[in-house]
Formats: C-alpha cells, sequence, structure tokens
C-alpha cells in the first residue's frame, strides 16, 4: 500500500480516529503526507450487539433482529446507530474536507462507512451498499469535482493482475490503437514462451503478472515519456504491481539487468518484437541508431544496447540456448 501511493501525490490523508484506521494512514503517509483524524468516520455503533455472535443476538433480540432485516438501512442497533444515520455523519465531513483541500485525498475509513459513502455516490439505494465487497486494505477510486463524483472502482486488492480480457478492456478505455494492441500481444506471446521454458527450470515467475504488462506496456505510447507516464495510467487503474513491470520496460534499473524478474522478461520481449516481427537485439538497436544526432544521444543509445545484450545473455544462458 505504502508503494501504490508513493507514486501517487497526496494533499492529505483524512482518517478515522481509531488506531487501525490511523495505522493504515501512517502506513500509506510514510512521512510524506499530513493526516488528520476525523470522529465522523468512525465505525457504525453497534451497539448493544457489538461483539455478539449472530446466533445470540437472535435469541436474545429476536424483535430488533427482526426489524432491522426487514429495512438494515434505516433502522439501527439497539443502542447504536443505523447505516443511514452513518452516512449523514460521513457525507458532509467528506464535503468539507473536499473544499478545504484541494488535489487528491486519501480517505481511511471502515467498510459501513465506505460502503454507504460509495452507494450515494454510485447512485445505489442504502439497502445495496452491503453488496459493495472491500477487502481488507483494498482501493475504491472516486473522481470528484465541485459538480460530480465518479467512482471508478471499489474495493480493488492491490495484489490484483487483470486477465487478457481486463487488460482488452483498459486498453479500449484508452483509446490505444490496434497496431499498439498488436505488438502487446507479440511481446506478450514471446515473453510467455521464455516465462513457460523459465518455470520448468525452477524459477519463481508470476506469469499472470508478464501476461498482463506485456500486453499493457505500450499503453501510453503516443506520449513522450511513455513508459512512466503508462506506467502511472495504470497505477491509477489499481494495478500497481502491473504498473511496476511497465515502468521499466524501456530502460531497466542496474539491479534489474542482473537478475531474471518479470521485469527482465517483458523488458527483453518489447525489444525483440518490432511491430509484430521477431528481430535480434542488433537489428533493433542499429535501426533506432540513426535517430540519435547528438553526442549525448549517440551515448545514451549505446548503454542502451549494452543493457539489451547483458540481459539477452542473461536469460539465454537460463534457458540453455
Amino acid at each position: 500500500m505504502a508503494d501504490y501511493f508513493s507514486k501517487i501525490a497526496l494533499s492529505m490523508i483524512i482518517t478515522s480516529p481509531l488506531a487501525r484506521s490511523r495505522q493504515t494512514a501512517e502506513i500509506i503517509s510514510n512521512g510524506r503526507y499530513p493526516i488528520v483524524s476525523v470522529a465522523e468516520l468512525e465505525e457504525i455503533d453497534t451497539g448493544l450487539w457489538d461483539g455478539l455472535p449472530f446466533d445470540l443476538i437472535k435469541q436474545k433480540y429476536p424483535d430488533d433482529y427482526q426489524q432491522r432485516g426487514e429495512n438494515l438501512a434505516r433502522v439501527p442497533f439497539p443502542k447504536g446507530e443505523s447505516y443511514h444515520q452513518v452516512l449523514m455523519r460521513t457525507e458532509p465531513c467528506i464535503e468539507k474536507m473536499m473544499k478545504k483541500y484541494n488535489g487528491n485525498l486519501a480517505i481511511v475509513g471502515h467498510a459501513c462507512v465506505n460502503q454507504g459513502l460509495l452507494s450515494k455516490w454510485m447512485g445505489l439505494d442504502l439497502e445495496q451498499a452491503l453488496g459493495l465487497h472491500q477487502s481488507y486494505g483494498s482501493i475504491s477510486l472516486i473522481e470528484m469535482d465541485e459538480h460530480s463524483k465518479k467512482v471508478k472502482y471499489v474495493g480493488k486488492n492491490l495484489e490484483a493482475i487483470p486477465d487478457q480480457d481486463e487488460c482488452q478492456a483498459i486498453l479500449e478505455r484508452f483509446h490505444v490503437g490496434e497496431d499498439v494492441r498488436n505488438h502487446g500481444r507479440c511481446v506478450c506471446k514471446l515473453a510467455l514462451e521464455w516465462t513457460d521454458l523459465l518455470i520448468q527450470k525452477n524459477y519463481n515467475l508470476n506469469r499472470n503478472l508478464i501476461a498482463a504488462a506485456a500486453l499493457l506496456h505500450d499503453i501510453a505510447r503516443a506520449e513522450k515519456e511513455h513508459a512512466q507516464i503508462g506506467a502511472d495510467w495504470i497505477n491509477r487503474e489499481g494495478y500497481p504491481r502491473v504498473a511496476e513491470v511497465i515502468e521499466f520496460h524501456h530502460l531497466l534499473s542496474s539491479y534489474d539487468e542482473e537478475r531474471i524478474t518479470e521485469k527482465t522478461i517483458v523488458y527483453l520481449a518489447d525489444k525483440k518484437v518490432s511491430g509484430c516481427q521477431r528481430i535480434s537485439i542488433d537489428e533493433r538497436f542499429n535501426k533506432s541508431r540513426k535517430k540519435c544526432t547528438t553526442l549525448v544521444g549517440k551515448v545514451k543509445h549505446r548503454l542502451a544496447y549494452l543493457q539489451a545484450k547483458k540481459v539477452e545473455s542473461l536469460l539465454e544462458e537460463a534457458m540453455g540456448y
């Protein structure tokens, strides 16, 4: 979670005062962002039912249990709150914070608090809030301005990796052309061929991560700093692990050029595919060298070539070529 938010500039982290929320806020902040604690974001007060198992609740409070079952949104817990009451205290608080702080806000709340807010912003009945599943440590993304709130996704696990259909849907949303998509598919095919061989040789690699990163690596191909921008886009889509691979598909860190990782495989597969045609490293760099007109550009090109050859040798040795 700290890694995910390290790539997103926050103006403020708003948290419930409960210890587990504050601890999460501190992990997100990592000393970089201010934290404000507000009582309005406390979890729902379950009153007399707090900590009781459902079997005992049904036995001890049969009438209250039946009434709540008939109207979960409006009937409060005995000596506690209803979901509606929670929403009435949390929504004005968030609206106030939005006006007070500009930029990106992170809200660290609780299940019922988050479900109520999300259901309101998604235009759902409050009774439907319980269907909005959020696992511990998951992320929901809401784009807000003074006129509207758009929920982009709910309860996304930061370890999640999109499957091939989800990757194609992401590319569609970002209006990526068919040529770039086809290149991604060809890079993916080559990367997975290597991956399957390396897995047979007991290398610990995440096949799904490699596939997703290969399919999405050029999502920002039209942009100047396309590797970094593409990584930022995918990070905001809720896939930080995929974003990290994409960030380094153009140029590896010195750490990764020494090891066989998901980054290494996607990086080299991209280097060895031009459009949908497989080529050698020398062919690729001989072609691109013509674009280098300055001394600095030529030096950078030479260093990139040497890195690609080094990684190629590393992988070929591992695969027994």
